[in-house]
């Protein structure tokens, strides 16, 4: 039985507004070369890690959308000693929180391009709507939906939870003229739809960006976290784009070979 994981990239690639050989969601990106600075907060969470590939990327599957007209933005990690991996996106919230509606979404859309019935893609639109509550949570989404379509000046958000030997913890980034890292610190964690302030938040170090490299990682390996994190098993939604990520890498991959 084909994965739920699968299916979703089926559905991405049935649309047909992906590169071929890019990735099926940022498909332009850019690679970067950092010095990373810790402090010891940082280095008992990330280990000490002195430097760090980071790529910055445009949200679409394709590169035909122009950057300077999108405005989601991805900011990932992945820290070279300890060969782990964080991903970032200016947007401070996941709407959805089981991998099943991930997929009811994508089929969803599919149907909607395929119809050519109004009535049929009303009733579409109301069933996206009823996926976890998000139609009653459209002004929550909008208000929070970033405008800026620059890179630099914004925050980037990691928004899963990640568990240490006495908390939990999340990450967050504010990319101005050097990338400065935050951790938030919890007591326990919630879904990655609930909006919080309640974190203990602290700054942990800062990346500085050193040249742009010519280099492409297949794909950022989520549940690799270093030694001193864990991902939580009842996250849904980072396993989920772990197997996304893998078998996007493997088939763009295999394309390029063509």
């Amino acid at each position: 039985m084909t994965k739920i994981a699968e299916r979703i990239i089926n559905y991405i690639e049935m649309l047909g507004v992906h590169d071929k050989g890019l990735k099926r969601a940022h498909a332009r990106g850019y690679y970067y070369d950092a010095k990373v600075e810790l402090t010891p907060e940082g280095k008992a969470l990330l280990g000490a890690t002195e430097r760090a590939v980071i790529r910055l990327s445009d949200a679409p599957p394709s590169k035909r959308t122009p950057e300077q007209f999108v405005s989601l933005k991805g900011l990932a990690i992945h820290f070279e000693k300890t060969d782990s991996n964080f991903i970032f996106v200016n947007f401070p919230y996941f709407p959805f929180v089981k991998r099943e509606s991930v997929l009811k979404l994508m089929t969803y859309v599919n149907a909607i391009k395929q119809t050519d019935d109004w009535f049929v893609r009303f009733n579409l639109v109301r069933k996206i709507g009823q996926l976890e509550g998000f139609g009653q949570r459209l002004g929550k989404f909008a208000s929070h939906f970033p405008l800026s379509t620059l890179r630099k000046y914004q925050t980037y958000h990691n928004l899963h939870y990640y568990q240490t030997d006495k908390d939990y913890v999340r990450f967050h980034v504010k990319y101005e003229e050097d990338i400065k890292l935050y951790v938030e610190r919890y007591i326990a964690p919630q879904s990655i739809e609930v909006l919080r302030n309640d974190g203990d938040i602290h700054e942990i170090g800062h990346l500085t960006i050193t040249r742009e490299i010519d280099r492409d990682l297949p794909y950022f390996e989520l549940l690799k976290t270093g030694p001193h994190l864990k991902p939580l098993i009842e996250d849904d939604i980072i396993h989920l784009r772990d197997e996304m990520y893998q078998i996007s890498a493997e088939r763009r991959l295999n394309e390029k070979k063509l």
